[in-house]
């Protein structure tokens, strides 16, 4: 029997596009709702894919199918523990590793080729009790029609020749399908089963002979619950989907995005913000047909290999908890450390979300000097920095000097001024600048920083300091002074002295003009703190706030404005 389930995407139909969904709609519930995490794909797909159980955790397979309301469909099964899943190609198998090329030495291999019995069968027992009349025989679903196959050659001619060989009448040739799929025993060349569903149904395994256990699986060095889905996009390598419930999901995310030896109340708030992102991100990859993916690109997620009692814990007592902005799931972005305060969203993404404003963080600055690269440095060169702004399209002389013009009400840059050696300036918001900083291995940490030339902080040129209030000008252009007989003079004008580091200066026209280029400076180093995008929730911050007795819901309501938790 088939496995009824709701495939929770159905709430999501036509509007993916949006940073943020409405909640009513959803079906969220820890027995009824799953998501697909993409975990090899496009670049990384594989022409050959393992995995492996045991008894103590669910042995054995079942091999079926989604259909367009989600059911799983079993047509198949296995009782092997170590089972692989090949691209119908020739795929050569030395020593215990496959290839798709013939590797040099000796080699058995798994052709695409195949001998197919004309009869339909009408169950999976009946076509594989047809198969193991013949060596080498095994079972087939072609698009949903029980076969019975034999043997595989890495050519149509060869398969010809083989059932002439063999005396296998009222038979054909087959093989070489983009869309089949053979399952093997692992490191052996032995066909349990081929799945061909024809493109309109991919393959999917269940771990477990039944649902008696709660079935944990080995893949590529990690172990995961749920199941396992195989498709052949263009008929290519296979693209690998873990189908796996919501709160499973967020286990599997918890200990790679935050360590399970961390208060427990910042195991929470991470848990909540997990899943809210989750939710706000469905079909994200929907085009590569899964949800979400398992790297930073959306949430790292590796199963369940390294969580732990406390972590597990954390998600159980949140289960169906999300971050919400009246009756909308929020977008709960987070990052490492913030530097001592987050920031508007549009500031940093150019986009605008309510609950994603920036905030004055105090917490962290109480573990600040304990936490891994939380100041950090990087220096440009001049050349550097001309070279990155003509790569843009400015056709700028060389930079002589870059300093902050503008700052955000929390105190991180919001514009940065460049000029160069004609007196011409180039202001950048920060959404603009990350492309500028990333040159030759150089990139910004955190966007919470300032700007130097040489030891000074950079300023748009020259900063004059005004007595007794302790003011400052950038210029002294249309400026006066009382002259020592009390009348006001322009600056400027004969008889104006400064004094500066150098003693007493006469001011010229000339120099007391604003020459934000006056000096050229051949490196600009930056200086800041913290680590990511300073958007929503820093993770060291809610550590620091679990210390000091903040609770999770706490925690959230700091770094995210005016949401509430349900």
């Amino acid at each position: 029997m088939g496995k009824k389930w709701i495939h929770i995407l159905a709430a999501f139909a036509g509007i993916a596009a949006f940073l943020s969904i409405p909640v009513r709609g959803l079906a969220l519930s820890d027995s009824s709702s799953y998501i697909r995490i993409g975990l090899y794909y496009g670049s990384s797909a594989l022409s050959t894919a393992n995995l492996e159980n045991n008894t103590g955790h669910g042995s054995g397979y079942r091999f079926g199918y989604y259909d367009d309301s989600y059911h799983f469909t079993e047509v198949a099964s296995t009782a092997q523990t170590q089972i692989s899943m090949l691209k119908n190609s020739n795929i050569y198998l030395s020593g215990t590793t496959y290839y798709t090329y013939a590797p040099s030495g000796s080699y058995s291999t798994v052709g695409a080729y195949h001998i197919q019995l004309n009869t339909v069968y009408g169950s999976y027992s009946a076509a594989s009790s047809a198969a193991k009349m013949y060596s080498g025989g095994f079972p087939a679903w072609i698009g949903g029609a029980y076969r019975a196959r034999v043997g595989s050659y890495t050519t149509s001619a060869a398969a010809g020749a083989a059932m002439k060989s063999l005396g296998i009448s009222n038979a054909e040739v087959v093989g070489g399908s983009e869309t089949a799929i053979t399952v093997t025993q692992t490191k052996t060349t032995a066909i349990l089963f081929q799945f061909d569903g024809n493109g309109k149904n991919s393959l999917v395994v269940m771990p477990g002979k039944n649902n008696d256990v709660k079935a944990i699986t080995w893949f590529k060095g990690y172990r995961y619950y749920g199941n396992f889905q195989y498709k052949r996009l263009s008929g290519g390598d296979l693209t690998v989907i873990n189908v796996v419930p919501m709160e499973d999901y967020v286990k599997g995310i918890l200990p790679y995005e935050m360590s399970s030896s961390w208060p427990r109340e910042a195991l929470k708030a991470q848990a909540v913000c997990a899943r809210s992102y989750a939710a706000c991100n469905y079909w994200k990859h929907q085009s590569l047909g899964f949800d979400l993916c398992n790297t930073t690109d959306c949430q790292v997620y590796r199963g369940v290999g390294s969580n732990s009692e406390s972590s597990d814990q954390a998600v159980d007592d949140t289960a169906g908890l999300y971050v919400r902005y009246g009756d909308e799931i929020a977008e709960t972005v987070y990052h490492s450390c913030d530097g001592g305060a987050t920031e508007d969203v549009k500031n940093i993404w150019g986009s605008d979300l309510p609950y994603l404003k920036g905030v004055v963080d105090p917490f962290e600055s109480y573990i600040a000097g304990s936490i891994s690269s939380y100041y950090w440095n990087v220096t440009y060169t001049s050349a550097e920095l001309t070279a990155r702004l003509q790569s843009k399209g400015y056709a700028c002389g060389n930079v002589v000097n870059v300093y902050i013009s503008e700052y955000t009400p929390t105190g991180n840059p919001k514009t940065v001024t460049f000029v160069d050696s004609n007196g011409k300036t180039y202001s950048f918001s920060r959404t603009n600048l990350t492309s500028i900083f990333s040159t030759a291995g150089k990139s910004l940490r955190s966007y919470r920083y300032k700007i130097y030339s040489g030891s000074e902080e950079g300023t748009g040129g020259s900063v004059y300091y005004v007595n007794p209030g302790g003011g400052t000008l950038s210029s002294l252009n249309g400026v006066y002074a009382l002259d020592g007989t009390g009348a006001a003079g322009q600056i400027g004008s004969s008889g104006n002295y400064v004094i500066t580091g150098d003693g007493v200066q006469q001011l010229s026209p000339s120099s007391s003009s604003d020459t934000t280029a006056s000096t050229t400076n051949s490196t600009f180093t930056i200086s800041g703190s913290g680590w990511g995008h300073n958007l929503g929730m820093s993770q060291w911050g809610a550590y620091c706030m679990a210390k000091q007795g903040y609770t999770y819901d706490k925690i959230l309501k700091f770094y995210y404005t005016n949401v509430t938790i349900s």
